[in-house]
């Protein structure tokens, strides 16, 4: 019986590394295979063929083709083509952190700001309510959460825009506020 890596042409670091990314944005709520795609193209020195990533992958082509579509809608990796070849062939977006900073704008921080704005609006009733003592209880408590969403939020917001450039500061500048 062969194993998926006896397959393809991958090597284990490859697969291990494909794994891992796999794992991470399957958490991140994508799907497993666009991580692995990615994590594939970025780790090649030369871009890859529809039909090599299926290969390498055990995918199917109508598979890596909506999942190459994807990734293309979130600009983690790029069409090209090669001189003297009709084919289309893919690459990995190697500014990871534009791809990343992507994903927390579009996602992470519409989630904060969605929660702060449902806040809000339960603290303007709970102000209104006519059991005071426990209203002005609840109200402390989640204008207690809400600030510490908004503090999220902000950081979170400064970190995504952020130039890549910066980040090095900006770790430093974490590590710096850990320690206090």
């Amino acid at each position: 019986m062969t194993t998926e890596h006896e397959i393809s042409n991958m090597s284990a670091e490859e697969v291990a590394f494909a794994e891992i990314i796999g794992d991470l944005v399957e958490q991140w709520g994508f799907k497993r295979h666009l991580g692995r795609i990615w994590s594939l193209l970025y780790l090649r020195k030369d871009a890859l063929s529809p039909r090599q990533i299926q290969n390498e992958l055990s995918l199917s082509a109508g598979n890596v083709n909506l999942l190459l579509g994807e990734l293309q809608t979130w600009a983690v990796v790029k069409r090209i083509r090669v001189p003297g070849d009709r084919n289309f062939y893919f690459e990995a977006q190697t500014h990871i952190w534009k791809s990343i900073a992507n994903v927390l704008q579009t996602r992470e921080l519409r989630i904060l700001d969605e929660a702060i704005g449902g806040l809000r609006k339960l603290g303007q009733i709970l102000e209104k309510h006519p059991k005071k003592e426990i209203a002005s209880f609840q109200l402390k408590r989640i204008q207690h959460v809400q600030s510490v969403i908004e503090t999220a939020s902000v950081l979170s917001s400064l970190l995504v825009n952020s130039p890549p450039e910066r980040l090095n500061k900006i770790g430093k500048l974490i590590g710096r506020l850990r320690n206090m």
